[in-house]
């Protein structure tokens, strides 16, 4: 069976879409192998696999841990663990990673593959910024075309590739494993500070307690009743100016579990607004205790601004997350969410970002537990469909045909 090794510029440890792939081609027989980036606070290694299957797991040491001399340092130790790594296929995973693929496959006569979570020059952190977008658009220009194997999230970004650089991507989402789902009630708030462990016992469950001494205080104290969860990258373009002043009026406490380039300016909006004690930041936790955390909350949210390619055309690993848990949520009405909403009818769409807009619609799902439960049934069925055990067929038959 070939061999594969992935490339990204994280640390490993929260990546979702990556721990899946990774898991169900081990699965299937696959040598797979991940490099990411070792981060300060990183969690230790490896990650358990999804399907008993391990895979190797790897991070390298940087000196500079952001900006452009993180990613020259960063490719420049990828380049030279590429050159000698044993392999048959190597797979960047967006653009901060292709070049040393690109480089790297070419003088070994290895395969190469271009899987894109986003389209990375359309990211508001790097659209706003010209000279950095025209770096980017560079390198996007030079080095996606001589990668003719790839894949991208939904249907959109597939065809945008290809108008954009005439090249071919099939598309494999981000749905989360419909394995073991917790099955926690939201009515039930007697025991906040555990929850259910995905491997069942005798008396068909297990007590699990969170790592954070803080969030297990934030459990038993701000959230014993209904509270609202943003899980995901704290980043620009996610609507973070609109979100903090909607809670002024929203009826429940917001819990947002993440970090990244606007994390500084969200805490400080949360302080301008005086919502300190209603809107909480907790740093990102492992996979396995996100999954134990999300089915707790009793609302998600996925929302984006409309400016933006990158932002109306996504399709965030968190929209199938709140599904997978059983909470409705609220999110943007953009094309692929409302293309799998109009099936799958299991969150609350809005129109717009305006604070008023977000605030009514988390009030209506707080208070309205008629529209609640409906929608909190289309989650149950629609993940019998809507899931990576699924969707998995596809990224094997990909990798099948090469």
């Amino acid at each position: 069976m070939q061999s594969i090794v992935f490339t990204v510029t994280n640390d490993i440890s929260y990546d979702q879409r990556m721990h899946r792939i990774c898991s169900s081609l081990a699965a299937h027989g696959y040598q797979v192998r991940i490099i990411g980036v070792n981060r300060v606070g990183s969690i230790p290694l490896p990650i358990q696999p999804l399907y008993g299957s391990s895979y190797q797991q790897q991070r390298l040491n940087c000196v500079f841990q952001k900006g452009p001399l993180f990613y020259l340092e960063f490719n420049i130790r990828l380049l030279i663990v590429l050159s000698s790594l044993s392999y048959d296929i190597a797979c960047a995973i967006d653009l901060d990673t292709i070049l040393p693929v690109w480089v790297a496959t070419w003088f070994r006569s290895k395969k190469r593959v271009y899987d894109a979570h986003e389209y990375f020059t359309e990211m508001k952190e790097v659209r706003t910024r010209p000279r950095v977008q025209a770096v980017w658009k560079w390198i996007e220009r030079t080095a996606v075309p001589h990668f003719k194997q790839g894949y991208t999230v939904n249907q959109h970004l597939a065809d945008l590739f290809y108008n954009r650089l005439q090249i071919k991507l099939e598309v494999i989402r981000n749905l989360p494993s419909g394995q073991n789902q917790p099955n926690i009630s939201h009515t039930n708030t007697a025991q906040k500070g555990a929850v259910l462990a995905e491997e069942p016992m005798k008396q068909d469950y297990l007590l699990y307690t969170f790592t954070s001494n803080i969030l297990v205080q934030l459990i038993n104290n701000q959230f014993k009743s209904k509270f609202i969860i943003y899980q995901g990258a704290v980043n620009q373009g996610r609507a973070f100016e609109q979100l903090i002043p909607a809670m002024q009026w929203v009826n429940a406490p917001l819990l947002i579990v993440g970090q990244g380039n606007f994390l500084v300016q969200t805490t400080a909006l949360i302080k301008e607004y005086g919502l300190e004690q209603k809107v909480f930041i907790h740093p990102p936790i492992p996979p396995a205790e996100l999954k134990m955390l999300t089915p707790k909350a009793h609302i998600g949210i996925t929302i984006f601004e409309p400016e933006g390619i990158n932002q109306y055309y996504s399709l965030a690993n968190r929209f199938f997350d709140y599904m997978a848990a059983g909470i409705p949520q609220v999110c943007v009405n953009y094309p692929m969410y409302a293309e799998i909403v109009k099936a799958h009818p299991f969150a609350f769409l809005i129109n717009n970002t305006e604070p008023s807009t977000i605030a009514s619609a988390l009030n209506n799902l707080l208070s309205d537990d008629v529209l609640y439960n409906r929608l909190q049934q289309e989650c149950s069925k629609a993940t019998k469909v809507l899931n990576w055990e699924n969707e998995s067929n596809q990224l094997i038959a990909f990798y099948s045909r090469l």
